[in-house]
């Protein structure tokens, strides 16, 4: 659960929308605190209480201007609500300080992370992910063709974004919850990473815009559509990426391969996919856990047991590591 105060909060937010709400429900705490709104009027949304200083106004904006302009070329991403005034998000007093406030339309469904995790090796999940592999492919191809307006601002997935001094997530080979020899394996890992990515062109064949969390709890199923939702973390990086982070959670099953060549093959139906992005998607997989121990540790407040997550995820990190060196 989370602090009343932030309910209240949220229900000071609504206001700014002409929202009355006839039940609030709290839904999540990651970056955003989250809750669903079913309205007086019949009306489902998502309110969004964005973390402070994770993304300035800018960003914010940014974010919408994205996914707006996916909604206009028919990629299933979330429809932003402006406030009353014709803004895009409202800001309120929250326990921690002030927080940006947005509003979402709620979309029905199931989350493919959920379906994955109860049945990994149906058909039904398997072809889940050649739809997943195409809704990827729709995001990137506009990403390349789409132009970027004026003042839009997100941050960088690149070599310095996730193995540099400061990497978006923070600096995870320094991690407090690590002892120091694994410490000093992530130093190693991290400098060989630096490596690989230095030589792994950014091209606008390979890298634009990327939704960079697209793991499939955050995608809802409805039917035979998909719908990607929490655009957060969208920024500029590789394509590879966002195909790694959709097999993540599947990396460790008899059922992976299945479940990449299914991406894959969605992905190819409307965009190439050559050997070279293919075969960084294992490296994503170690950069997605070294990224994830920084964020992890700097956000000790969101799990239970921090120390036991950072621990799984060195381990998750050097196998993968250790794999990539023998193939």
């Amino acid at each position: 659960m989370v602090d009343p105060k932030y309910h209240e909060a949220a229900c000071n937010a609504l206001r700014a929308f002409s929202v009355s709400p006839k039940e609030l429900a709290f839904v999540s705490h990651s970056e955003n605190i989250s809750f669903r709104v079913d309205s007086h009027s019949g009306h489902t949304y998502v309110l969004r209480l964005h973390r402070p200083t994770y993304h300035n106004y800018a960003e914010l904006v940014s974010e919408q201007l994205w996914t707006e302009a996916l909604v206009e070329a028919g990629v299933d991403v979330p429809i932003a609500v402006p406030t009353t005034e014709g803004c895009r998000y409202t800001q309120v007093q929250c326990p921690d300080g002030a927080r940006f406030a947005g509003l979402l339309k709620w979309v029905e469904g199931d989350e493919l992370g959920s379906i994955t995790a109860k049945d990994e090796d149906s058909k039904s999940t398997i072809e889940s992910f050649r739809l997943l592999g195409q809704l990827i492919a729709q995001l990137h191809n506009h990403a390349i063709e789409w132009s970027i307006p004026r003042g839009f601002s997100r941050h960088s997935f690149d070599v310095d974004g996730f193995v540099g001094e400061q990497p978006f997530w923070g600096r995870y080979w320094e991690s407090p919850l690590l002892e120091e020899a694994q410490q000093a394996d992530l130093s190693s890992i991290r400098a060989e990473i630096e490596r690989v990515l230095s030589s792994y062109k950014q091209k606008q064949s390979n890298y634009s815009l990327i939704h960079a969390d697209l793991h499939p709890h955050n995608v809802i199923v409805q039917g035979s559509r998909l719908h990607i939702i929490d655009f957060d973390d969208a920024g500029f990086g590789w394509h590879a990426y966002d195909l790694a982070v959709a097999l993540y959670q599947m990396k460790d099953t008899s059922h992976y391969q299945d479940a990449k060549s299914s991406l894959l093959n969605g992905y190819s139906d409307l965009r190439n996919v050559n050997q070279g992005d293919e075969k960084m998607i294992e490296m994503f997989h170690v950069v997605r856990s070294l990224a994830s121990i920084g964020w992890v540790t700097s956000r000790p407040e969101l799990h239970r047991n921090t120390r036991s997550l950072c621990q799984h995820l060195y381990s998750d990190a050097i196998s993968g590591f250790e794999r990539l060196s023998r193939g």
